[in-house]
């Protein structure tokens, strides 16, 4: 497990949060310089993580995107079959799909997508504090978005299977289903499509996140066209633009390549 911090944040406060809850306690993290970058960053990230992990600090100027890439060819080592997540901490000021687009880290995302066993997983926060807030939540449950018991969705659940520190892990669908729980192998919650997928999804996790002591995966299968570096249909972008802003939602997509 990877994070690659941009600053030490709210959203970075969360990404480390989860990433000891599912990592097993273990990940690594990397940032790379920019012109707005805090020059204490490796001290304070030190004092705050309590040591571990350091903060790999790279030389200004470095290309974010081969050090990510570089760093996950690292904690694949030669076992070309394990997945490594990347965990990406996204800080807005306010909720700007424009502005979201714009950075470094959407492009980032489109490439890490059509690498072969990388899983993204976003770490939003809405908010204009530039340090940790000293708040996280105490439970961590998942919610694999299934639209049918495909290749993709099964995938999808093989990952969360593999993930520690979860509390509960359950599929969520929505409108009429001709099929059974036992075919996906977790139990499945029903929920009403109600006009846009995206707006049925956000009003769902709204529920379980209403608690303020927990958190919510959502594990979106997403298939990628690697020839095109682009999204399979419009699906999984109003998906993932619904739940950018989100508090306390981590969407972690896991591509399957067309």
């Amino acid at each position: 497990m990877l994070i690659f911090a941009e600053a030490l944040d709210v959203a970075a406060e969360g990404a480390v949060w989860y990433a000891r809850r599912i990592g097993g306690g273990t990940f690594e993290a990397v940032h790379v310089p920019s012109k707005s970058t805090d020059t204490g960053i490796h001290a304070r990230w030190f004092d705050f993580t309590g040591g571990e992990p350091r903060l790999d600090v790279r030389p200004p100027g470095s290309d974010p995107m081969e050090v990510v890439l570089g760093k996950v060819a690292e904690l694949r080592g030669n076992d070309a079959g394990v997945v490594v997540t990347v965990v990406l901490p996204e800080q807005f000021r306010k909720r700007s799909l424009l502005a979201a687009a714009q950075r470094a880290q959407f492009r980032l995302k489109l490439r890490l997508l059509t690498e072969p066993g990388v899983v993204v997983a976003d770490v939003p926060a809405v908010t204009s504090e530039r340090r940790p807030e000293g708040h996280t939540p105490d439970r961590l449950i998942l919610r694999v978005l299934a639209g049918a018991p495909d290749e993709r969705t099964k995938r999808a659940i093989e990952y969360a299977q593999g993930l520690p520190g979860v509390e509960e892990l359950r599929a969520l669908h929505f409108g009429s289903r001709d099929w059974e729980d036992s075919e996906l192998g977790i139990p499945v919650d029903d929920a009403p499509l109600n006009g846009r997928l995206g707006d049925s999804i956000l009003a769902e996790v709204r529920k379980l996140t209403a608690d303020p002591a927990t958190a919510v995966n959502v594990v979106l299968p997403e298939r990628v066209d690697v020839g095109l570096r682009r999204l399979r249909g419009p699906r999984a972008v109003a998906i993932k633009r619904c739940l950018l802003f989100e508090p306390h939602v981590i969407l972690s997509s896991v591509p399957t390549r067309a």
